[in-house]
């Protein structure tokens, strides 16, 4: 595997682990990651001795969302050089859901906006017990857009309202209850021992008959949203050039109350 400057890989067997590899910042999400997680997906696609991808985060966090850097030159951009970077984010989202991989995501600490796509597109989700999650997004007068599809392939659309339209924490235990996770632990250890567990039982059973089980089921389940997906990057694009989106974000860095 290539070397990466945002992203971890490592190879044991017929798993793939990618650690998201920016602990000093949460693992935020900016370009170079999200083109990276892509180039990753892509490159271990064909790669029939890979069976199962985890995906996980160093350090104290999963994934924190976007990177403030990112953001802040993001609303300095047009809205047409705005949908380029919103394509490849739609991009990545995809890449993972429809890989031919199982992928399993390990979650902890917090688990905010697009790192919560993460989870949602992956195919098996756990979490700690403590983690925090947040659809933050509408704190900043920004949509939670490129990942609304995935997470109500998980969540009930009453319950993902709910949390975007409040923006609150919600922790581990609260995942689970939402569907966003299969399961959660108290520590690491059973977290890590689950995760043995899992493997083996996945690598015991048929690759192709895994392979087409999930590209039936995604194929049933995303029948409802496929149709305006494409018009995600268009969508957000055009949130983040809003003035909405402008004084929000403004108003975050600044550490005041948005004037809405």
């Amino acid at each position: 595997m290539e070397n990466y400057l945002t992203i971890k890989a490592e190879l044991n067997d017929h798993v793939a682990t990618l650690w998201l590899a920016r602990p000093q910042v949460h693992n935020a999400l900016n370009d170079v990651m999200i083109r990276e997680i892509s180039s990753f997906f892509t490159e271990v696609e064909d790669n029939s001795d890979i069976r199962i991808v985890v995906l996980r985060g160093l350090g104290k966090s999963f994934c924190s969302g976007a990177d403030l850097a990112w953001m802040k030159k993001s609303f300095t951009l047009t809205e047409e050089e705005n949908f380029e970077e919103s394509f490849e984010l739609f991009r990545m989202f995809q890449l993972i859901f429809k890989s031919n991989k199982v992928v399993i995501a390990l979650a902890h600490g917090n688990i905010f906006g697009g790192g919560n796509g993460l989870v949602a597109v992956s195919d098996l989700a756990y979490c700690l017990t403590n983690s925090t999650f947040s659809l933050s997004e509408t704190r900043i007068g920004m949509a939670a857009a490129s990942i609304t599809p995935y997470l109500l392939q998980k969540v009930r659309a009453s319950d993902l309202k709910e949390l975007i339209f409040t923006a609150r924490n919600f922790n581990g235990e609260e995942a689970v209850s939402y569907n966003l996770v299969n399961q959660t632990f108290s520590n690491s250890e059973l977290l890590e021992s689950h995760l043995q567990k899992l493997i083996g039982q996945i690598l015991s059973n048929g690759r192709k008959a895994i392979i087409e089980s999930k590209r039936l089921i995604n194929l049933i389940t995303e029948k409802s949203v496929s149709p305006e997906m494409e018009q995600i990057p268009n969508l957000l694009a055009r949130i983040r050039v809003s003035e909405e989106a402008q004084e929000g974000f403004s108003a975050f860095l600044e550490k005041r109350k948005p004037v809405w």
